[in-house]
């Protein structure tokens, strides 16, 4: 009978931990467990036409974060006794968006993040890959002074006339301006084509004081320059932005003579950006214990993640890195080849 009754509580659906044990605590309100997921093999993801490929003989994997949003009041026992188990509340990771929109906003993130990667990469390489020809975003801040008059098919082209071609070049032109000031913002509509102006009143930044639109995930809108060769990656199922310095590590291996990698298997994970920098990423814990249960010889993160890291990476070494210079010399110090220029 009370074997019965612990089996029974410890697979009750989590929403009830609220009743069985004292506190607040998160499972009350929705959560979500990050659990270690698993690391990827790149071999054969990077496929390249009309130019001299090099197959490696090391690996770099790229790590993921397992989701389950199905939890028992057992996982949240394990979630306080295992560092490997994270539980959060839904709308910290999900926002207000439902499963459909969210598997769409990973999957809208991972095909910028390989374009991303794959410039960076050639770029890197000597190659003039692509122009910046204006400022995207992904959504609008709730409230902020955009919100209702912009929508994410639009493109930041100008504002007040001022050319805007980067992110750099928009934070410059609003410096130019005050909160509180009005302001004339023309878009493209990037589905239609279609420009238009649209005034708004610029509200003031929450952190730094000064003149803000109320934009969130904003990046360039990249034209690809023609090439004569092509390039493409395959992400397969996985979505987010977390395998950017991946998949650009990967697109130099494979492009230039050597081993990157110093023949290792080396796992990786943290976004990329246009300058090479190399941004934070969700789940580093969950993810160095992947990466260990693969065999990896080395992990690299971003920088801010190191010690994240490191309490579940056991005997493997982490290296925290800022940008794609800093895990071109992490591969480096561990017997990686250098990365030359194009040659073919």
């Amino acid at each position: 009978m009370l074997a019965g009754l612990a089996a029974g509580v410890y697979f009750a659906p989590a929403q009830w931990a609220g009743r069985l044990l004292p506190g607040d605590s998160v499972v009350d309100e929705g959560a979500v467990a990050f659990l270690p997921g698993t690391a990827i093999a790149t071999s054969g993801r990077v496929e390249a036409d009309g130019i001299d490929v090099f197959d490696p003989e090391g690996e770099i994997l790229l790590l993921t974060v397992a989701i389950d949003s199905d939890l028992t009041v057992l996982d949240w026992i394990r979630s306080s006794v295992d560092e490997a188990v994270d539980l959060r509340s839904r709308a910290s990771v999900y926002g207000d968006r439902t499963d459909t929109e969210q598997r769409e906003h990973n999957r809208h993130l991972m095909d910028s993040s390989k374009d991303i990667a794959t410039i960076v990469a050639l770029e890197r390489l000597g190659v003039h890959a692509a122009d910046f020809t204006g400022v995207l975003f992904f959504e609008t801040v709730p409230g902020g002074p955009a919100d209702g008059l912009l929508e994410p098919t639009d493109v930041i082209l100008s504002i007040d006339g001022q050319p805007v071609t980067t992110v750099d070049s928009l934070r410059a032109v609003l410096s130019e301006l005050e909160p509180g000031a009005a302001a004339v913002v023309t878009v493209e509509n990037s589905e239609t084509q279609e420009l238009r102006d649209v005034e708004m009143t610029l509200g003031t930044h929450p952190d730094s004081g000064g003149p803000f639109l109320g934009l969130s995930g904003v990046t360039e809108r990249v034209s690809r320059s023609p090439l004569p060769f092509d390039v493409d990656i395959s992400s397969g199922a996985v979505g987010g932005p977390s395998a950017g310095l991946a998949f650009t590590l990967v697109v130099l291996d494979v492009l230039s003579r050597g081993e990157l990698t110093g023949g290792q298997r080396v796992a990786v994970t943290g976004s990329i950006r246009l300058d090479g920098s190399v941004g934070d990423v969700g789940g580093v814990a969950q993810k160095a214990v992947a990466a260990r249960d693969a065999g990896a010889r080395l992990i690299i993160v971003p920088e801010a993640s190191a010690d994240e890291a490191r309490s579940n990476s056991g005997d493997v070494p982490v290296v925290g890195v800022a940008n794609l210079d800093d895990a071109l010399q992490a591969l480096a110090d561990v017997g990686g080849d250098p990365v030359g220029r194009l040659l073919g």
